[in-house]
């Protein structure tokens, strides 16, 4: 058992392509500064680079080992766990880098029961517009619902789905469950937590204090991309009976692009037959279209909150619409990858 103040060697696992700007000028020189000093950061890049040599020399606790052509997030992490001589494991993406207490909180909460720590990844100050506009939709119940507490922080409690950007676990947990699942990307940090809180009966404890700076995508393309891969393996987990995926919540966006297709649809019928409705007209199009209205009203709601967060109109504008096509991508999405889940469990990229 892990008791407070206790010196667990943490191994700072980071898969990237290439060693990238946050990462040199972020990530590591926020390593240096941690009020927890007993920890190793290992950097799995494709392949060595011009300031491999450099890094080494400032910083004692840095090992980068390139994995040729080994590129999937999940194998990269696999071999880092391999590699590392702590006994807890601390994943976290190269777009993102540490609080400097952040290693000194996670410290104190694994127990015999607690083997896997996350906590929130929060926007960083030096954060883009763009950047900025995703992290109001995300930190929004109506961007994110109940998960919201994964970008901003809230109450501690026990989870049984944490994504990799800030998590931590046990290392003799991690190699006995069989590591990442090295066949998913994104999605293995969901399989994982899924054997950790299922087949392992182990808790993961998510704690506000335990924070990383997380910058978000940095253009709508790349946002939208990565939220089309988290609606298609939701699905397909969806399918595959996951536990931590069978939520109606997941279901939410899906039903949206169905009620947004039904009502155009029932739009084109009501300009043709709209005398077949006679006395009911306008009840009808109140029931029907009250969803929509009530969408509209919480999409307001959020360009206000945005207003009010950031003083600034363009991300306010843009917040709402960010939303929307959030939720039709990931829904369109999610169908997508509920449909090869159920074709072909192992193998839904094909």
């Amino acid at each position: 058992m892990l008791k407070k103040n206790s010196r667990s060697y943490f191994s700072v696992i980071i898969p990237l392509r290439e060693l990238s700007y946050v990462l040199l000028f972020e990530n590591l020189p926020a390593f240096d500064n941690q009020t927890y000093k007993k920890f190793e950061v290992i950097v799995l890049p494709n392949d060595h680079s011009q300031y491999d040599i450099s890094l080494l020399k400032k910083y004692k606790w840095l090992r980068i080992i390139p994995t040729g052509k080994i590129i999937k997030p999940a194998e990269k992490r696999n071999i880092g766990v391999h590699q590392a001589k702590g006994n807890i494991v601390t994943f976290i993406d190269d777009d993102a880098y540490p609080k400097a207490d952040f290693l000194e909180q996670a410290s104190t909460l694994f127990t015999d029961k607690t083997v896997a720590v996350c906590g929130p990844g929060i926007l960083p100050l030096n954060a883009s517009l763009w950047e900025s506009v995703f992290d109001e939709v995300l930190k929004s119940w109506m961007g994110s619902g109940e998960y919201a507490y994964r970008f901003t922080p809230r109450k501690k409690r026990f989870v049984d789905d944490f994504p990799s950007m800030n998590f931590s676990i046990k290392k003799n947990i991690f190699l006995k469950l069989g590591g990442f699942k090295g066949n998913y990307w994104p999605g293995e940090d969901s399989k994982l937590c899924e054997d950790v809180a299922y087949k392992e009966r182990k808790k993961i404890l998510y704690h506000p204090d335990v924070i990383v700076f997380h910058h978000r995508r940095k253009d709508l393309e790349s946002y939208l991309k990565q939220h089309a891969n988290y609606g298609f393996h939701r699905g397909a987990f969806f399918a595959h009976g996951d536990k931590n995926s069978l939520r109606i919540s997941y279901l939410v966006p899906t039903f949206f692009v169905f009620y947004l297709l039904f009502s155009t649809v029932f739009s084109v019928f009501l300009l043709h037959f709209s005398y077949l409705l006679s006395s009911n007209y306008y009840l009808i199009i109140i029931i029907f279209y009250f969803p929509l209205i009530a969408y509209i009203i919480l999409a307001l709601q959020i360009f206000l909150n945005s207003l009010l967060n950031r003083k600034n109109l363009a991300i306010a504008l843009f917040s709402p619409f960010v939303l929307f096509t959030t939720h039709v991508v990931y829904g369109i999405m999610f169908i997508k990858g509920f449909w090869k889940g159920m074709r072909n469990k192992d193998r839904i990229y094909q």
